[in-house]
């Protein structure tokens, strides 16, 4: 199996997405449940969110990446 295969296994897994979705849910939380004046503490839980979406497109580009060297225009 190589790695495209590998990171689109692990994206369509139902138990990795699903600890995917709970991290998320729980760093918005943080931020919902912050109080006004911790603004400190709503920008970390902001940055893993953003970190979170950031892990979750390089394994997608992993993922997609046979597709696109099969689309790859070639010269002859």
């Amino acid at each position: 199996m190589n790695k495209a295969e590998r990171a689109k296994t692990l994206l369509t897994d139902d138990w990795f997405k699903g600890e995917l979705d709970a991290l998320r849910s729980q760093f918005i939380t943080e931020i919902l449940n912050s109080r006004e004046s911790d603004i400190e503490e709503r920008e970390k839980a902001y940055l893993k969110v953003r970190f979170l979406d950031e892990i979750i497109a390089h394994f997608q580009s992993i993922a997609d990446s046979d597709q696109i060297v099969k689309k790859r225009w070639k010269i002859l």
